[in-house]
């Protein structure tokens, strides 16, 4: 039985700010290192203890997984599979700008089911997923049995999830993942389950910040 740990970073500067963000840089607020604190206090306590710990290059990530890797005296190994969606031209808009300057895009971009959806410049939703899909089965075949912790991104968590469970992949945006929160998939010999998703229990319940959840929730943004 091999379990994996997927964690959403904490909230950076865009999920504050109300902009999209993929590759760019958008570090940690104080909150959002408060929420890291959270999580790597969460996983000392976990039981069996995990072995292994991954993290998407990207900054916010990264400084998200600092914590957890000093608290449980692991090495952080980064992999490019895990980084965030490439939003190509809509990186560093509003969703009110991306919506008033590209009409039609926009529009496309709202039919969630739409797989072949493509950010110009950027990467295809499907093609994201088996990207991310692939990244996360490489990684839970190199650690058979084990207890591993991926920090990545929200578009990254839902991406992963809609590739391991193939049955809600047109359905991936309707995964609710707040920022510092805790998702459980665990692979054993009758397959895969979703043990906890979005677990915020570390949080005192302070999941996200309300004043943008109607902007964000169910996008790709991360």
């Amino acid at each position: 039985m091999t379990d994996l740990l997927l964690i959403r970073h904490g909230q950076a500067d865009h999920n504050l700010e109300g902009y999209w963000v993929g590759w760019g840089p958008s570090p940690l607020t104080e909150e959002g290192h408060r929420q890291a604190g959270a999580v790597a206090q969460r996983l000392a306590s976990w039981s069996p203890s995990i072995i292994h710990l991954y993290a998407s290059p990207l900054r916010r990530a990264w400084q998200t997984a600092e914590p957890i890797a000093r608290r449980l005296g692991l090495k952080t190994v980064a992999h490019d599979g895990l980084r965030e969606i490439n939003f190509g031209v809509v990186d560093g808009l509003t969703m009110e700008t991306f919506r008033q300057t590209m009409p039609e895009l926009f529009a496309q971009w709202q039919d969630r089911g739409d797989l072949s959806f493509r950010y110009p410049g950027g990467e295809q939703r499907l093609a994201f997923f088996r990207r991310v899909g692939q990244t996360l089965d490489e990684i839970v075949d190199r650690h058979p049995g084990q207890q591993i912790a991926v920090v990545a991104h929200g578009g990254t968590i839902r991406g992963g999830l809609a590739w391991l469970f193939p049955d809600t992949m047109r359905d991936w945006w309707a995964y609710d993942l707040h920022n510092g929160s805790l998702t459980h998939v665990r692979f054993g010999g009758m397959g895969k389950s979703l043990v906890a998703l979005n677990d915020c229990e570390h949080l005192d319940g302070r999941c996200f910040d309300e004043r943008w959840e109607s902007q964000y929730n169910n996008s790709e943004a991360g």
